[in-house]
C-alpha cells in the first residue's frame, strides 16, 4: 500500500506522459510487447544474476511492509510506553508479560519480552543495538537491489535500440520491417527510461527514507525499554524518547501533556483502548482520551 505522497506521485507523473501522447496521437503507437518483455525480463534478469533471488523477494517485501507501517505515529508509541512504564514503576516488569504479547511492532515486543525474561542491562542493550545494526545492513542491500534494476532498464533500453536498429537495417528495403524496427528500436529506450526514472529509482530512494525512518522508531524503543530496565521515572524515560520525535510533533506533544492534570484516570481509560488504538493517528487518539 502506497502512502499518500507516493500515489499522488505516480498519478501525476503517469498522467503528464500519457496526456503529452494523447494530446499528440494515440496511446496504440506506444505500445511494444517484445519492447516490455526485453526491457522487464532483461532487468529481472540482470538483477538475479547480481542478487540471490531470496534477497530479490525481501527487497520488495521489506518495501511493502515499510509502506504500510510508513503512517505510524510515534507520538502513539509513546503513550504507550509510557503508559506501560507508569504501570512497570507501581507493579514491577512481570505486570507486562501478558500486555506484550498484543503489541503490533515485533522489536518492541521483543525487547520488552527479553525484559520481561531477566536479561541484564548490558545484554539487552547489546541485542537491541545489534538488530538496529542488522536492519542498517539489509538496508543498504535492499537499497542497491532497487538502485541496480534501476540502471539495468535504460540499459536494456539501449540493447533494444540496438536490435531495433539492426532490424531496421536489415530490412530497409521492406516498409512493414522497417516500421517494426523503429518500433522496437525507440519503444525500449522510453519504458527503459520510464521504468528507471519513473518507478525503481524513486522506489530506492522511498525504501531509503522509509528504513531509515523505521530506524530511528526503534533507536526511540531501544531508549524506553532500557529506561524500563533500570526503573528510571517515567518522565525521564519521556524526555530521552522525545529527542527522536519531528520537532513540530514534540512541541504538541509536550504542550498537550504539560495542560493535563488527571493521569490515573486517563491511564485507566487508555488501557483500555491501548490495543486497538497503538497504531492510530496520535491527534485521534488525544480526542478519544478526553475527559468526559
Amino acid at each position: 500500500m502506497l502512502d499518500k505522497s507516493s500515489l499522488i506521485g505516480f498519478i501525476l507523473g503517469f498522467t503528464l506522459i500519457i496526456g503529452s501522447i494523447l494530446m499528440e496521437g494515440s496511446l496504440v503507437v506506444f505500445v511494444s510487447v517484445s519492447s516490455f518483455i526485453l526491457v522487464v525480463g532483461g532487468l529481472l534478469a540482470a538483477t538475479m544474476i547480481n542478487y540471490s533471488f531470496k534477497t530479490i523477494k525481501i527487497s520488495w517485501e521489506t518495501l511493502l511492509h515499510l509502506m504500510k507501517s510508513a503512517g505510524t505515529d510515534m507520538r502513539t508509541d509513546m503513550e504507550v510506553i509510557n503508559l506501560f512504564a507508569r504501570r512497570v514503576r507501581t507493579n514491577g516488569l512481570l505486570i507486562l508479560d501478558e500486555d506484550v504479547q498484543h503489541l503490533n511492532d515485533e522489536y518492541l515486543k521483543s525487547g520488552l519480552q527479553l525484559a520481561i525474561d531477566g536479561f541484564k542491562t548490558e545484554a539487552l542493550e547489546r541485542i537491541l543495538s545489534d538488530e538496529i545494526q542488522s536492519q542498517e545492513r539489509q538496508g543498504d542491500v535492499m537499497i542497491n537491489v532497487m538502485l541496480s534494476m534501476s540502471n539495468y532498464a535504460p540499459a536494456f533500453g539501449m540493447i533494444g535500440t540496438v536490435i531495433g536498429m539492426v532490424l531496421m537495417l536489415q530490412n530497409i528495403s521492406d516498409p512493414e520491417s522497417l516500421t517494426a524496427g523503429i518500433a522496437v528500436a525507440l519503444l525500449t529506450t522510453l519504458y527503459g527510461s520510464v521504468f528507471s526514472n519513473m518507478i525503481l529509482t524513486p522506489l530506492a530512494g522511498k525504501l531509503e527514507y522509509l528504513n531509515e525512518k523505521d530506524i530511528n522508531r526503534k533507536q526511540m524503543f531501544r531508549v524506553a525499554i532500557l529506561s524500563i530496565v533500570e526503573g528510571e521515572n517515567p518522565r525521564i524515560m519521556e524526555k530521552k524518547m522525545l529527542v527522536y520525535i519531528d520537532p513540530k510533533d514534540r512541541a504538541e506533544y509536550i504542550k498537550h501533556h504539560e495542560e493535563l492534570k488527571i493521569i490515573k484516570k486517563r491511564d485507566e481509560k487508555f488501557y483500555k483502548l491501548w490495543k486497538e488504538q497503538q497504531n492510530q493517528e496520535w491527534e485521534n487518539l488525544k480526542k478519544i482520551l478526553e475527559p468526559g
